[in-house]
């Protein structure tokens, strides 16, 4: 009879688990956090479940509904040839989100990596990767861009590809330069002498003692990486050098309805709107995330 009453309990109890978390996170982080995760919560399951979700077809056009504004039937309006702004918004959220989450978890995998083996290690392994780094952040962004782009221009998944590729390739200085100062700060802790003391392996170290210490500072920054490539992409796609059509993309959205701004702002306005917020939410959560797991100093 315990038994069965644990088991039907469980559920209720799990559920109370979850909004003593919720409103210790409130208490901590503040209201507009949980907000702004949410949003980001909500966008991206819209995004993955896109295809089976009530969203019209964002290739679609509706009969008699050329650059008309938001309703009830197409929330964001339609654009210059009739299609759901809503939805074409929705299914670009999968372009912008995939590039910057695959780009941001690449470049934390080899950046993190790079950086905490240049931090651990003094010497000229330090010297030599800090170089290197230094170097790669010289590489201006949009003739890279250009070069990969233009030269090997292909269809919708290969461009993808060498979206991501440019993304990572850009992205690892900045990252490996921010693990390094970490984990300079976490190497020379008495744990991680204690650990080398008795005979630790530096894999050992560097996996068991010093990464623990550095992921709250990596994930917070990565939200503000990936807030920056949804920028950089839309930005691309701005200049008609992302996804090609018929998939739509926010910055490719943005740029289609500059043509029709003062009867139809909304074509524009609405991508612009929702880009902005995603990037405004991603910035705001890694900072108060930073903020929450920066160590504070101890007033004596």
């Amino acid at each position: 009879m315990r038994k069965r009453l644990g088991f039907v309990l469980w559920p209720v109890r799990m559920i109370g688990m979850m909004f003593r978390w919720i409103g210790d996170l409130r208490r901590r982080l503040g209201v507009f956090f949980l907000i702004a995760v949410a949003y980001l919560a909500v966008l991206a399951f819209a995004a993955v479940f896109a295809d089976i979700l009530p969203i019209k077809d964002p290739a679609e056009t509706f009969a008699g509904t050329s650059k008309q504004g938001p309703s009830l039937t197409h929330w964001f309006g339609n654009d210059g040839v009739g299609r759901d702004v809503f939805s074409r918004v929705i299914y670009g959220a999968q372009v912008s989100l995939v590039i910057s989450t695959v780009g941001t978890v690449l470049a934390l995998v080899i950046g993190g990596l790079l950086g905490m083996v240049s931090g651990y290690y003094s010497g000229r392994v330090d010297r030599w990767l800090t170089a290197t780094m230094n170097a790669s952040l010289v590489i201006p962004p949009l003739i890279l861009f250009l070069a990969l782009v233009l030269f090997l221009d292909g269809e919708a998944r290969r461009r993808i590809f060498i979206l991501v590729f440019t993304f990572v390739l850009l992205s690892i200085a900045p990252i490996a330069r921010v693990v390094r100062a970490a984990t300079l700060s976490v190497a020379s802790q008495d744990f991680v002498l204690a650990a080398k003391t008795l005979g630790a392996r530096d894999g050992r170290v560097l996996f068991r003692e010093v990464l623990p210490n550095v992921a709250p500072s990596l994930v917070s920054y990565s939200l503000i990486i990936m807030a920056g490539l949804i920028v950089v992409e839309g930005s691309v796609a701005f200049l008609g050098l992302s996804v090609p059509p018929p998939t739509p993309t926010w910055g490719d959205m943005i740029n289609k309805g500059r043509t029709n701004l003062d009867v139809a702002a909304h074509i524009s306005l609405m991508p612009a709107i929702v880009m902005f917020v995603t990037v405004l939410a991603l910035n705001f959560v890694g900072d108060k995330l930073q903020q929450y797991f920066e160590p504070r100093e101890s007033v004596i």
